[in-house]
């Protein structure tokens, strides 16, 4: 049976190409689709029956890429997605890694929300040119007018968070990094510094985690082993690595809140429970994932959407740690 892969070699061409001049694809040069096209005859080949069909109709299912599926806030995200999707009669796929990108270069989806970070911007670009929609909730912008964006602001609570400790007296403020290559996490540390700036502050410390609890707990063990001071306030760029400093912390006995206020981003459901409980931005990730799978919708069925309707509202929790 032959493949495109065979069409490929024979024609000297990318797999991809031979993908994109057997569905269609304007992108193409003339001769190189005519070239193809000839030799696939030549090689008596067949499209697969089930992957034409699948191209050839609305599928009803919506792609979303995440980063991996560890942590409890893209569990929340997923699980919301897929509960309106449903309601509309729409199905997800859910990947993540280096599957994403093999996935999204078969367009057998009628719609991809990204939340992955990694994703490669030329395949964005690329799919954005067919059929399918792109949702991109990354800060990554102007990748092509054909991908829409929606995305959290974390910069303005971030910022607005810091002003307040530094309003309530606190001027030696310390911040833990999550995944440096996260446009949350970067977004987090600008308003951070953006607070301290406009107070004539710098960083009483800068510590590096990646979004999780372990993490958290192992930075602030070795800047303690190490023979540094406490700040007077530590804001992490998210909930897990703040409890993993608590957990710390407690394990040697220092008094929480006393010692050190501690806040975190999130407002995950173990805030509520560790001791001291976690001061939080709370972002209602609910009402932002829900709408991202209506966005998606009116995108695939042409209804036409105003992005600025679904900007999620935050509110700072405030508890004991801060």
């Amino acid at each position: 049976m032959v493949t495109i892969k065979d069409i490929a070699k024979a024609a000297g061409v990318s797999i991809a190409t031979v993908s994109y001049v057997l569905n269609n694809d304007p992108r193409i040069k003339k001769e190189t689709a005519e070239k193809v096209l000839r030799i696939s005859k030549e090689l008596n080949y067949v499209a697969n029956g089930s992957a034409r069909n699948l191209k050839a109709r609305k599928t009803n299912i919506v792609l979303t890429v995440i980063p991996d599926f560890g942590g409890p806030i893209h569990a929340e995200i997923i699980a919301n997605i897929h509960k309106t999707l449903k309601e509309y009669n729409y199905q997800m796929l859910v990947c993540a890694g280096d599957i994403a990108e093999d996935i999204l270069s078969k367009q057998l989806t009628d719609g991809v929300i990204v939340l992955d970070p990694k994703v490669n911007k030329e395949t964005l670009s690329k799919l954005a040119k067919t059929s399918t929609k792109v949702l991109d909730t990354r800060k990554i912008y102007s990748i092509d007018d054909n991908v829409y964006v929606n995305s959290i602001d974390s910069y303005t609570p971030s910022k607005e968070l810091v002003n307040q400790i530094i309003k309530e007296g606190y001027k030696k403020i310390g911040f833990m990094h999550g995944s440096l290559d996260s446009p949350d996490n970067s977004e987090r540390f600008n308003g951070f510094m953006s607070a301290l700036e406009e107070h004539a502050l710098l960083p009483h410390c800068i510590l590096y985690g990646n979004f999780v609890e372990e993490d958290g707990f192992n930075a602030i063990k070795k800047y303690l082993d190490e023979g540094n001071i406490l700040p007077e306030a530590l804001f992490c760029a998210n909930d897990e690595m703040a409890i993993g400093v608590i957990k710390y912390l407690n394990s040697i006995d220092y008094s929480l809140p006393n010692d050190i206020k501690i806040a975190g981003f999130d407002n995950i459901a173990s805030c509520e429970y560790i001791k001291p409980s976690l001061t939080s931005i709370d972002i209602n990730i609910e009402d932002w994932s829900k709408n991202l799978a209506k966005i998606m919708i009116a995108l695939i069925e042409e209804k036409g959407v105003n992005l600025n309707k679904f900007i999620p509202k935050y509110e700072i929790i405030r508890r004991e740690s801060f």
